[in-house]
């Protein structure tokens, strides 16, 4: 008897697994055939028409000559549209298409106390709209429907650029040549009372690291955050860097003395020179290049020392130190 159970239990185990295994195949074709109905079910309400409210960012060109936009009008602007589902969504979800232009040409502008207003209506809105707006949507309204536009007169001033330059260089490399950037000066065209606080404009910050090699790069300048209401003669700046390997040396000259020098004795008489040279330069450099001195006065004898002047140095060579960096001296009676 145990052994027939045994046996009608492995029977209807396998005729068990036989039927989920035959049942696997029709919830396929059922999940299939429920997609495709909600797919169908979805195209034909995407093909009805349906009226919605899309969001589109605007720029504005063709500013009059000679004067500048002061506010930007409304830089978004909401537009009712009656068109197809498949057209509303691909307007309102597409980012390229949401981006529309209104050209100022035409603005009847007239003088204000404060400077000078125009107004575009809606229908004229809709008139610049209606060729940049794809497929065939009927425009049923627009949100503001009248923009408002403010200008103001445009003046000019030339200002200097200050570069905003961090840097470190390579083991033995070294900048040989001052830092030089062109266009130096700046012409803005803005607002009076942007441009009567405008001192110097600076550029964007430029971090260089690790330096081995010169450097020729282009920066762009710093705005501000009224970007829109400047525009300047130039956008960017071309900052120039020249690094050589260099080398560490050391020169001894003499020390000469000016003022009332007469009797006047120094200790000692000659100083070093320590300095870093580029070493393309390095054969071509004496210690007939460098020239130093110190100037006796009579407010001097109330100083125990005098300090060391460099009076000549070759391009390119960078001093570290003057050793010593001051010298005794003694009055000789006569």
């Amino acid at each position: 008897m145990a052994v027939d159970s045994q046996v009608d239990t492995n029977t209807k185990s396998a005729e068990t697994g036989r039927k989920e295994h035959q049942s696997h195949p029709r919830l396929v074709v059922f999940l299939v055939c429920l997609a495709i109905s909600i797919l169908m079910w979805l195209f034909i309400e995407l093909m009805k028409d349906y009226t919605d409210e899309v969001r589109y960012n605007v720029t504005f060109i063709n500013v009059p000559k000679d004067l500048i936009l002061t506010n930007s009008g409304d830089s978004v602007i909401s537009i009712g549209m009656n068109a197809q589902g498949f057209e509303l969504l691909a307007a309102k979800y597409t980012r390229k298409q949401r981006k529309l232009t209104i050209d100022l040409s035409t603005l009847k502008i007239r003088p204000t106390g404060e400077g000078y207003t125009a107004y575009l209506p809606s229908a004229r809105i809709v008139e610049q709209l209606e060729n940049q707006i794809r497929f065939e949507k009927e425009i049923t309204y627009i949100k503001p429907d009248t923009l408002c536009f403010l200008f103001s007169k445009i003046f000019y001033k030339q200002v200097p650029v200050k570069i905003n330059l961090d840097y470190t260089l390579n083991g033995q490399y070294d900048v040989t040549d001052s830092i030089k950037f062109k266009p130096q000066f700046v012409t803005v065209s803005s607002i009076k009372s942007i441009i009567d606080t405008l001192s110097f404009v600076s550029t964007q910050k430029l971090n260089l690291s690790q330096l081995d090699s010169s450097v020729n790069v282009k920066v762009a300048l710093n705005k501000g955050y009224r970007a829109s209401l400047m525009k300047f003669s130039s956008d960017s700046v071309t900052i120039k860097l020249k690094v050589e390997k260099v080398t560490e040396a050391g020169y001894t000259i003499p020390v000469s003395i000016t003022g009332n020098s007469e009797n006047v004795k120094i200790f000692p008489d000659k100083v070093e020179i320590i300095c870093r040279i580029p070493l393309s330069a390095f054969p071509h450099i004496s210690a007939s290049d460098f020239s130093a001195e110190v100037e006796f006065q009579p407010s001097s004898l109330k100083e125990n020392k005098l300090k060391v002047n460099l009076l000549r140095t070759p391009e390119k060579v960078r001093v570290l130190k003057i050793n010593p960096a001051e010298v005794e001296y003694i009055i000789i009676s006569k």
